[in-house]
């Protein structure tokens, strides 16, 4: 295989794995609220649901709601900034889930720190509350959508190598 195809290959994983993970993140948590709603329904047919299902449903349904508004938020950021950083690493390893994770939470963190303290510096208060959510909501999702979109850039990999894992 030539070179330019590893590259067009690699562009063509990390452009669509950028773009499909924060999306498929937020179907997940709507498929786990839509299990765990089920779930409690059933058992408070039955009996009075306990606390402990009523609790992970409202997480379930919280995080949902999140990830369906971090979506527009976030995913210029993640794809611009984090496809260049991912694009460094995957040229020279192969995509780790957990390292990306790590790599999508420390490109956040740098880059809204940056921003924070460069807008505190300047006596910036609007620009600096907006900064700080994007500091604490990317802190949450920049490693999920970074493990989601390492274990699908993963995938695609072995699926074009012919392994299927």
């Amino acid at each position: 295989m030539t070179e330019i195809t590893k590259i067009n290959e690699l562009n063509s994983n990390i452009g669509l794995a950028l773009v499909a993970a924060p999306f498929v993140t937020w179907l997940i948590l709507v498929v786990l609220l839509c299990i765990n709603l089920c779930l409690e329904a059933v058992v408070e047919w039955a009996i009075t649901a306990p606390d402990f299902l009523v609790g992970t449903t409202e997480f379930f349904g919280s995080a949902a709601f999140l990830a369906f508004f971090a979506i527009p938020f976030g995913i210029i950021q993640f794809v611009l900034i984090g496809g260049w950083v991912l694009r460094r690493y995957l040229v020279r390893r192969p995509a780790n889930p957990v390292v990306v994770a790590v790599l999508a939470l420390t490109t956040n963190t740098i880059l809204s720190g940056v921003l924070v303290l460069l807008s505190a510096a300047f006596g910036l208060n609007g620009l600096n509350s907006v900064m700080n959510l994007f500091l604490l909501m990317g802190g949450i999702f920049a490693p999920v959508w970074g493990c989601v979109a390492g274990f699908l850039i993963h995938r695609r990999q072995h699926q074009r190598s012919g392994c299927h894992v």
